[in-house]
């Protein structure tokens, strides 16, 4: 790659607009974030725990996946994360991949929030999702159901969400709908992929538009 071509990517990188947006959230923001592209979600979800840790916010990331390899991906993006884990900023936190027990929705949410920050102080910046499972229907009208109970009470959760979730990934049958649930129980909608394809709003436009 000559010179010209790295600028160009190195312009392209800092007018990229899901970062942007990320930069000016407001606190307590529920965000949904749809990727095909594992590179562009982590770049996004860096971003997103960096402004909570320059903050001074307490970052929790849940995963079913292994933890030394979440680190890894947060190293890559610029965030030094034992330094942070050290301090009690940031945390891993490894979820069951069975989905069998989270039937008790609003219980089942409150009792993960509250085991996932023993020892650490709020604010709160949280990223993950509570069902791993997104790949059949099931998995799926659970996941949504846990979403909306999730938004209708997100304000008594006092912090921060980012919910993200691969494309390719959605119960394939009715992934349209699927996405449609997903942008209505949410405050913020991020589709991180390439520049030219990647965007960034509040839902609100949505409703505005329905009117």
């Amino acid at each position: 790659m000559n010179r010209k071509d790295e600028v160009a990517d190195e312009n392209r990188e800092k007018n990229y607009r899901p970062l942007t947006f990320v930069d000016q959230l407001e606190k307590n923001r529920h965000i949904v974030l749809l990727y095909d592209d594992q590179k562009y979600a982590f770049r996004i979800i860096a971003r997103y725990f960096l402004n909570g840790l320059t903050n001074g916010e307490s970052c929790i990331f849940f995963t079913s996946d292994n933890p030394d390899e979440i680190e890894k991906r947060l190293n890559k993006e610029g965030i030094d994360v034992r330094f942070y884990k050290n301090n009690n900023l940031l945390r891993i936190y490894t979820i069951e991949r069975s989905d069998e027990n989270k039937h008790e929705t609003l219980n089942t949410l409150r009792h993960i929030r509250k085991d996932a920050t023993v020892g650490m102080k709020p604010p709160f910046r949280f990223a993950g999702r509570t069902i791993t499972n997104t790949e059949t229907m099931e998995g799926m009208k659970l996941g949504i159901v846990l979403e909306e109970v999730g938004h209708k009470n997100f304000d008594s959760f006092d912090n921060s969400q980012l919910c993200f979730y691969d494309i390719s990934k959605i119960e394939k049958s009715m992934r349209p709908k699927w996405i449609q649930n997903l942008l209505k129980a949410h405050h913020c909608v991020i589709y991180a992929s390439e520049p030219s394809k990647a965007v960034a709003f509040d839902t609100n436009l949505l409703e505005d538009q329905e009117v």
